[in-house]
């Protein structure tokens, strides 16, 4: 008994107290949620891509918009027969008017698509905006649950150090050795594969806010506290009016009408004027004026009003097809936040605090002498099963939230 007795107080010593970090913490970059998403706004790839391509479209409709420039043209002709010398110079203005039916469709053919790459960059930016969010609670949940397998494998393996003494003196059977020995195993292999999903989830962090920094791995500072507020169903489907990427759709729309509305003034000829002044070697000058006017014999714009048209109803049906969409995506969001955050509420804390008072009961009765060594490893599982499922249930929680918020098309900083 004086054996169980002091292996007992080996194991309370050190087997139950809290891991310490992991090596190699001092090569992790530290960051609050607000710091990581202020790094993103700052460095992402993904963000610069999406602007780039937002303001190129944005551009090449501000060209489109633009008036033909006027053509200068400058001519001499020497002619001459014998000793004869002959010239003429003729200098000239030509510029192509366009209709204004077909100015004021180009015109808003531009707005509606600047419009439309505003809109869809917003979306990007939120979309992007929430899988940093998703990154640093899947980040933060791998380091909860990394320790809590820390703790629960530095229990079991104290436990089997000491079942190997007892062994030594003939207090427990061979059995249970090979059982804790087993376990130890197991668990080994259990915390090494979680410290790799703990470094794939800081880097996967890191690339998102930062992927230019010498730093790979970024991690969280604060934690996930408390449960996220709550969001009225109603609240969230009202919000769909707001959603970027259906303004970005209904602007589409918008600029294949004006698309259209070109497109059938194609068939009106667009006429050249051609100004210029002329002046000959006998000594004859003058103004000159001229019309160049295509004629539709051949070519009356069918097939591109055709396209026209049938684009436009393609941008139409996107909208419709996008927007049923969009309400399903917030529904679905809704309930799946609802169901996790409910979840949360009921047995969230109440989990966590009995996964520790498991720890401190199974602590003082194996002190006690009162549990036996292979019913310390059933109760270290345990607990590292209750605590891992408490976090789980808070990290889940917490990236609906932020998953809902995506789907209601609330920008970071207007979740009020």
């Amino acid at each position: 008994m004086r054996v169980t007795r002091t292996l007992a107080l080996l194991v309370c010593g050190g087997a139950f107290a809290t891991p310490t970090l992991a090596v190699g913490q001092d090569a992790v970059r530290r960051v609050t949620l607000a710091e990581a998403l202020e790094s993103f706004g700052r460095n992402s790839l993904s963000l610069r891509i999406a602007r780039s391509e937002s303001a190129g479209i944005a551009g090449r409709a501000r060209q489109d918009r633009a008036y033909a420039n006027p053509t200068l043209r400058m001519s001499r002709e020497t002619l001459g027969r014998g000793v004869e010398d002959y010239w003429e110079t003729t200098a000239g203005l030509a510029q192509r008017i366009e209709w204004p039916g077909r100015t004021a469709a180009r015109g808003r053919l531009a707005v509606h698509t600047v419009d439309a790459a505003a809109a869809r960059f917003r979306a990007d930016s939120i979309r992007l905006a929430f899988e940093v969010r998703e990154a640093y609670a899947q980040a933060w949940l791998a380091e909860e649950v990394e320790g809590a397998a820390a703790q629960a494998a530095d229990v079991i393996r104290t436990v089997a150090e000491a079942a190997e003494r007892r062994l030594e003196v003939g207090d427990i059977s061979p059995y249970e050795t090979r059982r804790l020995r087993i376990e130890r195993v197991r668990v080994d292999q259990d915390l090494a594969d979680i410290r790799l999903r703990v470094r794939a989830a800081r880097r996967t962090l890191a690339a998102l806010i930062d992927p230019e920094a010498e730093t790979l791995e970024a991690a969280p500072s604060e934690g996930l506290a408390g449960v996220p507020p709550p969001i009225d169903r109603r609240v969230a489907v009202e919000a769909l009016a707001g959603r970027p990427d259906l303004e970005a759709a209904a602007r589409e729309v918008d600029a294949a009408a004006a698309a259209l509305s070109m497109a059938s003034a194609a068939w009106a000829p667009q006429p050249t004027l051609n100004l210029g002044y002329k002046e000959q070697a006998d000594g004859f000058s003058g103004a000159t004026f001229g019309v160049d006017l295509p004629l539709p014999l051949f070519d009356r714009g069918r097939a591109g009003r055709d396209g026209a048209a049938a684009r436009e109803s393609a941008a139409a049906q996107r909208r419709d097809l996008h927007r049923r969409q969009a309400e399903i995506d917030v529904m679905a969001a809704s309930d799946s936040y609802e169901s996790a955050r409910s979840r949360l509420e009921e047995v969230g804390d109440e989990l966590l605090a009995d996964a520790e008072a498991l720890l401190l009961a199974a602590r003082a009765a194996y002190a006690e002498g009162e549990m036996t060594l292979v019913e310390a490893l059933d109760a270290a599982d345990a607990f590292r099963d209750a605590r891992i499922a408490a976090v789980s249930l808070r990290s889940r929680a917490w990236i609906a939230y932020y998953d809902l918020l995506r789907a209601m098309g609330r920008a970071p900083g207007s979740e009020g």
